[in-house]
């Protein structure tokens, strides 16, 4: 069994993604410094979270077994990783524990200012084609039962509930820098907490920027019901994550320049007093910090960008068009392709 387990569980949208590519794409010169990075991909984690979260029964309970076996039979330090863990449950999240039998486990929690983890949040729902306004998404965010929640953004809450017997001096914060700071310093933050050697570790190329700009993300806001029945998404799910936000979103819409979203003035002071909130529960619990708590209120000065009912038609339209071109162009490449394909086809059928 693993002397030592750390299980990064999120949230989602603090640098999940890019911490996630850095472990997997080093895990050799890790596995060297004697930190096993299990699974091949971020699919198994991924997976492994949910069957941790489903237990014995579970239709992906194997994959965090499997995930297991491999915690016991590496002799030193694990990390675990994934964003969807910060949904456990407060029984869920004692089971996962308990499975991690004598290995002296670890939690961490990375954490962004929440005046601009909000907008990010809402942004993703939009990649799926749901729609609605920025303001209404941060109103029903105490009373949603899906990922994008308060007991999933607030670090506290999260926290709280993985908090279990586990020792406060084996739960971290890892704070995010301000935004516009090195992106290798969240890197460093977090390789000092599981204890790999952080200062050469190269992160370039590693980060992809997901985010999109103010006037792509009302565009979608405005065609994501239509996007959603194009695709099929209610039939099917997986549909909405192929051509909705990997696809439209990601290739097509992400490329265009735009400004930043930002909450309105009445929404972000709301949201400015929870992330005040937030911090100083963490600072009464005690927990372990890689950062500083102050990262979590960097936006006390609301940061620049523009609130997404300040998008108007006219900048729509400047979105659309280019978006429109890319999509036609791409249809007759593909177009030509199977043209060409079914030319070839024919000249062999009359050669044969």
């Amino acid at each position: 069994m693993a002397s030592r387990v750390f299980l990064h569980i999120g949230a989602p949208k603090t640098g999940t993604t890019f911490l996630q590519a850095m472990l997997f794409d080093h895990a050799p010169r890790l596995r060297g410094e004697g930190i096993l990075v299990p699974g091949s991909s971020r699919v198994d984690h991924a997976q492994a979270a949910t069957g941790a979260r489903q237990g014995p029964g579970g239709k992906k309970y194997d994959c965090w077994k499997k995930l297991l076996e491999e915690v016991e039979g590496w002799p030193q330090t694990v990390v675990i990783s994934n964003e969807w863990f910060s949904l456990a449950t407060v029984r869920q999240a004692e089971r996962a524990v308990r499975d991690l039998g004598d290995a002296e486990t670890h939690v961490i929690v990375t954490a962004r200012d929440l005046v601009e983890h909000v907008p990010s949040a809402w942004q993703e729902t939009l990649k799926l084609g749901y729609s609605s306004t920025l303001e209404s998404f941060v109103d029903s965010l105490s009373t949603r039962d899906d990922r994008w929640r308060w007991s999933t953004l607030d670090p506290a809450l999260v926290l709280q509930r993985w908090r279990g017997t586990l020792p406060v001096t084996q739960m971290h914060v890892v704070t995010l820098p301000p935004s516009g700071a090195d992106r290798a310093t969240l890197w460093k933050r977090f390789a000092g907490v599981i204890g790999a050697t952080a200062d050469d570790y190269a992160t370039q190329g590693t980060f992809q920027r997901d985010s999109l700009g103010v006037e792509a993300a009302r565009l979608l806001e405005h065609a994501g019901p239509q996007l959603r029945q194009a695709v099929d998404a209610e039939t099917d799910w997986h549909q909405a994550y192929r051509w909705i936000q990997a696809y439209l979103s990601h290739e097509v819409l992400r490329p265009i320049p735009g400004e930043r979203i930002a909450l309105g003035d009445t929404h972000a002071a709301a949201v400015r007093e929870r992330s005040a909130a937030s911090v100083r529960a963490l600072e009464a619990a005690g927990y372990d910090v890689a950062g500083d708590l102050s990262d979590l209120m960097s936006a006390c000065v609301p940061p620049k960008g523009r609130n997404p009912d300040e998008v108007s038609d006219s900048e729509l339209l400047e979105v659309a068009v280019p978006v429109i071109a890319e999509l036609l162009r791409r249809v007759r490449a593909e177009r030509l392709r199977i043209e060409r394909l079914q030319s070839e086809r024919s000249s062999d059928d009359e050669d044969g």
